[in-house]
């Protein structure tokens, strides 16, 4: 393997939301093919996971979809969002990043009857995602992982067929084909790895 293109694509990775600051499309209309999409999960599938369990989940949505997602996140921040916390321009964000991006991923853990701390089955799942956006990158995909607590309130995680006792919504990953040139990264390079790691002998 050439360690070289593995690492640009690593670094070439960006996150690109399905709307630009002042509310425009950030991708172009059309559709990501099936067999694109079964790329990006497939990778995901090959994600390590400890004792095998496998915990990630996905829910795709694309087409008309994207906007009964919409209207159900939107509601479910206005109904469980209290007075002083809540945000209009939030629930705004909320709706038009399901209505606007390509496709929506709901990311899901399930837990299995299993020894493996939950942490650990967290981790898996977000490997799974990091395989994904990878992918997508490699495949001129824009994506976004999206967090809010909406997503993992037990009537959301109900919407997406998680109704395991441990299950947990981990966020939504938007994509899309980029309408505007691939971004460069907003702080320039990471601070030295050397600032990071201490090393013993």
């Amino acid at each position: 393997m050439n360690l070289t293109d593995i690492s640009e694509l690593i670094r070439h990775r960006r996150t690109i939301k399905p709307i630009t600051s002042t509310g425009e499309p950030n991708y172009q209309d059309g559709v990501i093919e099936p067999s694109v999409l079964e790329k990006l999960l497939d990778n995901a599938n090959w994600a390590p996971t400890h004792g095998l369990t496998e915990p990630w989940r996905f829910v795709i949505f694309q087409g008309d979809s994207r906007f009964s997602l919409a209207r159900f996140l939107a509601s479910a921040y206005e109904e469980h969002t209290a007075e002083e916390a809540f945000k209009p321009a939030k629930l705004e964000k909320i709706r038009l990043y399901a209505e606007r991006a390509t496709v929506a991923i709901a990311l899901g853990m399930q837990r299995r009857e299993s020894v493996i701390p939950a942490e650990e089955e967290v981790i898996a799942v977000a490997c799974a995602v990091q395989n994904i956006q990878l992918t997508a990158t490699a495949l001129g995909l824009g994506t976004f992982w999206s967090s809010s607590p909406v997503y993992d309130l037990p009537a959301t995680r109900e919407f997406f067929g998680w109704t395991g006792e441990n299950d947990r919504c981990l966020g939504i990953l938007y994509a899309g084909y980029p309408a505007y040139a691939w971004p460069e990264r907003k702080h320039g390079q990471p601070e030295p790895i050397t600032e990071k790691v201490e090393w013993r002998s």
